[in-house]
């Protein structure tokens, strides 16, 4: 069956994981690639991103790639369109665990982040939350003193995913997959007719809503081991080959 829509994770994958500049002459051929499936002047099926990344984030880069589909941010829980300007929050986002999120946030703002300098807080989020460090051998006692908290705040839950270079707090059933799932029912597209491209255990929510699924070759083990395709390139450049591959191509 042929793929009407493809959706990618950036870090890692469009850019690197690490805080550096981008390959500027593969994302250019990146970028006339997706611009050439949004206007429907190529085979390759048309594009949208599904990442961990705030809205503004997302909006900026949609603008370059003329991505013409709602773009997953925030690791699922936002669901945001360029055309009308909308971000719509997942279901399970409540305003009593936005509040529980606040005040996780001021605990690892004031009593985790002197114990660790390197730890730096990605800001513009709504309903997710994510920590960047550098060196991340200081992840696994980060993530327990976030959890020791999180337990004491009434009504919230949170799941902690360490990934290359962040932490990831995510609220229980907001997920990359699960808004994938809701994005493809408003487009009456099926599981068999989506494709997606990640590099972390964050986007296993990814391989399992879609029918293709690839990944770079500086992905997880985890994940790797699951894709259908694993790039010998890592990040742009696997990207690049991944986008060559028929599975990514729109039969159009």
């Amino acid at each position: 069956m042929a793929v009407r829509l493809i959706l990618c994770d950036i870090d890692g994958c469009i850019s690197p994981e690490e805080s550096a500049a981008w390959d500027w002459e593969r994302f250019s051929r990146f970028v006339e690639l997706v611009r050439d499936a949004s206007a429907g002047r190529s085979a390759l099926a048309p594009m949208t991103l599904c990442t961990g990344r705030p809205q503004p984030y997302a909006e900026a880069l949609m603008k370059v790639l003329d991505i013409r589909f709602a773009s997953i941010c925030e690791s699922g829980a936002i669901l945001y369109s360029l055309h009308d300007n909308c971000s719509r929050m997942a279901p399970e986002i409540t305003p009593e665990r936005v509040r529980g999120l606040q005040a996780l946030r001021n605990h690892i703002v004031t009593e985790i982040f002197p114990d660790f300098p390197g730890l730096v807080y990605q800001c513009g989020k709504e309903a997710q939350m994510s920590l960047y460090c550098a060196q991340p051998a200081c992840f696994p006692e980060v993530a327990r003193r976030v959890a020791d908290f999180a337990v004491t705040l009434p009504g919230l839950d949170v799941i902690i995913t360490p990934s290359h270079y962040y932490i990831n707090i995510d609220l229980p059933g907001v997920t990359k997959g699960a808004a994938i799932h809701t994005l493809l029912g408003e487009l009456g597209i099926s599981r068999e007719e989506a494709a997606g491209v990640g590099d972390t255990l964050g986007d296993m929510s990814i391989r399992e809503a879609v029918g293709f699924f690839a990944c770079p070759s500086n992905a997880v083990e985890a994940l790797k081991q699951v894709a259908d395709y694993v790039s010998p390139y890592p990040d742009i450049q696997g990207l690049l080959d991944i986008l060559e591959r028929p599975e990514m191509q729109s039969g159009e």
